[in-house]
């Protein structure tokens, strides 16, 4: 039985904000910070060209409101990006709200109960009945981790259709206290959006039939990259040591490929569909896979025109794959990095027909 993806659909929030206009916006709120020629520096070395937001620019690293308040107006951003996509997704595949019998829904800035895959399931329609895999703790690796999880779903229950929903709305959790660099380069590299794709049995016309999945945690990397906790919302962090980290796990990665690769085939993946992460996490990937630099180049033009958003990269440049697409037959690798830290990739096939 194959387990198939439909191209993804993916939505952006209203506010556009180029990296000129946010590095106006942090010298108006740090002019007396004496590391700001750095801060300048390193967020354009982000390669980010623009990003979008949920609300103005103006609003942005504004003096936080209460916790209550800022886990509202975030559900509230999520809810709505995620929705859209989630209808775009549907429509994209063709089906409708009573066609799909599980809904795994992640987000990795959202921390409310009933959680988004509740109001999702109210939103759109779908049947009471709906098997849910609600996930808020895997940050980046979002996207990858749900499509793994969509795959075991159908593969456990055959002939049930998966909706896959992330929705990231990262501005929320900007903080204008959080002065350090790695919270100036998080300001540079993160923007708000949503992504929607199913899950299935068999698609008509172009999909990417899903194989097998791998994940690994490298050990005492917990401190990493993530995010805490405090009075007046969720903060996150990002060490320079994420990138060591990833390039430690990458040799587990290749065992995995050589292992798992159908006996007398090349283990090298054709195509790559990576979370954007940042420039080094890139360089990284390219690196522990030994593949040509340009496997990564629509996960780059991702970074550059919408920033790092979280679990919903992957869906993004998944939704790139489809519009430029592998040759028919082509085995490829879809990989994400995040809090562990951990790695995450599933093994797949393009199809250009059903």
């Amino acid at each position: 039985m194959s387990v198939v993806v439909s191209a993804p659909v993916v939505s952006l929030p209203r506010f556009q904000v180029t990296t000129d206009e946010l590095l106006d916006r942090i010298t108006e709120l740090y002019p007396d910070d004496p590391s700001l020629s750095v801060v300048r520096r390193v967020i354009r070395a982000t390669t980010v060209h623009t990003r979008w937001y949920s609300r103005p620019l103006e609003q942005q690293f504004a003096p936080a409101p209460s916790l209550a308040e800022r886990t509202r107006t975030h559900l509230m951003d999520s809810l709505e990006l995620a929705e859209k996509a989630a209808h775009g997704a549907l429509f994209e595949a063709g089906l409708a709200a009573s066609d799909i019998d599980g809904l795994v829904v992640l987000s990795a800035t959202g921390h409310t109960m009933p959680g988004l895959d509740v109001l999702l399931m109210e939103r759109l329609g779908l049947p009471p009945s709906v098997r849910r895999i609600p996930v808020s703790q895997v940050g980046c690796t979002g996207g990858v981790f749900g499509l793994a999880r969509a795959m075991e779903m159908v593969t456990a229950h055959p002939g049930s259709t998966v909706l896959m929903v992330c929705s990231d709305v990262f501005s929320h959790y900007l903080h204008r206290g959080d002065s350090g660099l790695d919270g100036m380069i998080l300001k540079g590299l993160f923007g708000d959006a949503a992504g929607a794709c199913v899950v299935r049995t068999e698609a008509q016309g172009p999909h990417m039939e899903l194989i097998d999945s791998w994940e690994y945690v490298h050990p005492n990397s917990h401190d990493i990259v993530g995010s805490r906790l405090d009075c007046d919302g969720l903060h996150a962090f990002n060490s320079p040591r994420l990138r060591h980290a990833v390039e430690g796990a990458m040799p587990r990665l290749l065992e995995w490929l050589k292992r798992s690769a159908p006996p007398g085939s090349d283990p090298a993946p054709r195509f790559v569909v990576s979370h954007t992460g940042g420039p080094r996490i890139l360089d990284a990937i390219v690196a522990g896979l030994g593949c040509d630099p340009a496997m990564v180049d629509l996960a780059r033009d991702s970074l550059r025109e919408q920033g790092n958003v979280g679990s919903v990269s992957v869906l993004d440049v998944l939704e790139r794959t489809f519009v430029k697409s592998p040759v028919d037959g082509d085995h490829g690798l879809l990989i994400a990095a995040g809090p562990g830290v951990s790695l995450i990739a599933v093994r797949a096939v393009w199809r250009q027909w059903g």
